[in-house]
């Protein structure tokens, strides 16, 4: 019989579930991801004691008696099909036709068990599916095939069954083997945790029977992780990914942080670290944290982000705008501005209203007001409302150029959706006397008194006229002087 290969499809997936460096004692040592957690060890299946139960069980079947062997001509056959498969290359077709011709009704058992296995070594290598899986059935159906053969085909009919997403069925074959494997190996316990990780994926399984197979799926890829270790074996990459979604299907955020930082540590990429930053800040969100606790969150989120950033695994442009937001929030204005402008320059991030704010922000926050001031043009421009002058006018008043804040209020007012117009005209108004335009700053401070929404900005406003005429006569009264 030829060898049985694994069949399965491949269900083993994670996603995922995205500086200051990150400080190393934050993160648990490799040597205690042994994968072993309290929750999971409850259930038992990878516990000596249920291995010790198997032992037993494999111990106490019945011994086989003899077994008759084919008669000669059943026998010639069997031997004269089987070489035709082994031949080089093999003679498949043949070898089925040498079968599927002979009446098998007055065969016996073991010409029978002969039988299926050829034909279910042709099926497989057909890559008829169907087929394989109904000579393995038939084969379990004989009582003195060896168990060795019984438990290879138990086994694979499992898997074939699970593959044609018939779940509990190949879950049924699948636990009826493992009764009898004291010590299942690696790619063994990596297909039970595919089959648990699926099943509880399932459309409309319950919550409970959900976390109940996710929870079984962790104790047995525990177990295969243990059992690597134990043989001095690498353990995989994939395993730990896994066992990160996993624990975020049951929501155990502790769990789902450490694997994304042993993830992101010993495994350094990309995602691993951006998922990490991405969990850093959603853990700084969950509710009965201290400031303390959520500062400190915040912090390992930029740091896992400006690790990415530092080994350039930042490649487009969203994630460098998420780089520049992070320096700007943790008060770093001057990398802040260094990567937007880099994004913006270099064509990576779109030069829109979002990204010239994000730029003009980081400027004025770094206190470098002049270089504020082309992105701060060119999103008031693209603005629907009249707030960007505003904020471009104030920017020119901190530079004492206010021929250009008054000339920026001018456009704000005019494109209007100012939530306080009669105060942008106060400001103008100061503006222009600060030029000693005093019929300028007139006409603002009474455009200021028309549209002001309350007494108070009304009384400034007429304060302001009076202010006007006596300092327009202060002024004339010294250049009077002076001449």
């Amino acid at each position: 019989m030829l060898k049985v290969e694994k069949v399965s499809k491949t269900l083993m997936t994670a996603t995922a579930v995205a500086t200051l460096m990150l400080a190393t004692a934050s993160i648990p040592g490799i040597a205690d991801y042994t994968g072993q957690t309290v929750i999971a060890q409850q259930l038992g299946v990878s516990t000596q004691a249920e291995a010790d139960r198997r032992a037993a069980a494999r111990a106490a079947r019945p011994k086989i008696t003899s077994i008759q062997s084919p008669r000669e001509r059943q026998g010639k056959i069997l031997v004269r099909a089987q070489e035709m498969l082994s031949a080089e290359p093999p003679r498949i077709a043949e070898a089925k036709e040498v079968l599927v011709d002979q009446n098998t009704d007055r065969w016996i058992e073991p010409e029978l068990v002969g039988y299926h296995q050829i034909m279910a070594s042709i099926s497989q290598a057909e890559g008829d599916m169907d087929g394989l899986l109904r000579h393995y059935k038939q084969l379990l159906q004989y009582e003195k095939i060896p168990y060795s053969l019984r438990d290879q085909v138990t086994y694979a009919v499992g898997q074939i069954e699970f593959s044609n997403d018939n779940r509990e069925e190949g879950k049924k074959y699948l636990y009826e083997w493992l009764k009898y494997q004291p010590t299942p190996n690696i790619s063994h316990l990596e297909f039970f945790t595919n089959v648990h990780f699926a099943i509880g994926q399932s459309e409309g399984i319950s919550q409970q029977d959900a976390e109940f197979n996710f929870r079984l799926a962790i104790e047995y890829l525990n177990w295969a992780i243990r059992k690597t270790k134990e043989e001095g074996k690498e353990d995989k990459e994939n395993w730990y990914a896994v066992l990160r979604t996993l624990h975020a299907a049951l929501n155990e955020q502790d769990k789902v942080l450490e694997y994304a930082e042993l993830l992101a540590t010993r495994w350094p990429k990309k995602d691993y670290w951006l998922q990490l930053s991405g969990i850093y800040g959603q853990s700084a969100g969950e509710p009965g944290l201290t400031p303390e606790q959520v500062a400190a969150l915040e912090k390992k989120q930029f740091a896992a982000y400006e690790l990415a950033h530092r080994q350039d695994m930042l490649d487009n442009g969203r994630e460098l705008e998420s780089m520049s937001q992070l320096y700007l929030y943790h008060e770093s204005p001057y990398q802040s501005s260094k990567v937007i402008t880099y994004a913006i320059d270099e064509g990576i991030s779109e030069k829109n209203l979002r990204n010239l704010q994000l730029q003009a922000n980081a400027f004025i926050a770094g206190k470098d007001f002049e270089k504020a001031v082309d992105p701060m043009i060119e999103a008031a421009e693209l603005s629907e409302d009249g707030d960007n002058y505003m904020r471009l006018a104030n920017v020119y008043l901190t530079l004492d150029k206010y021929e250009e804040a008054a000339a920026a209020i001018e456009s704000a007012l005019n494109k209007g959706g100012l939530r306080r117009p009669d105060q942008s005209s106060i400001l103008q108004g100061q503006a222009y006397l600060a030029l000693e335009n005093f019929a300028k700053a007139r006409d603002s401070f009474r455009a200021a008194i028309e549209s002001a929404d309350d007494e108070r900005t009304e009384k400034i406003a007429r304060d302001m006229l009076r202010y006007v005429d006596s300092e327009e006569k202060r002024i004339a009264d010294i250049r009077e002087y002076l001449s």
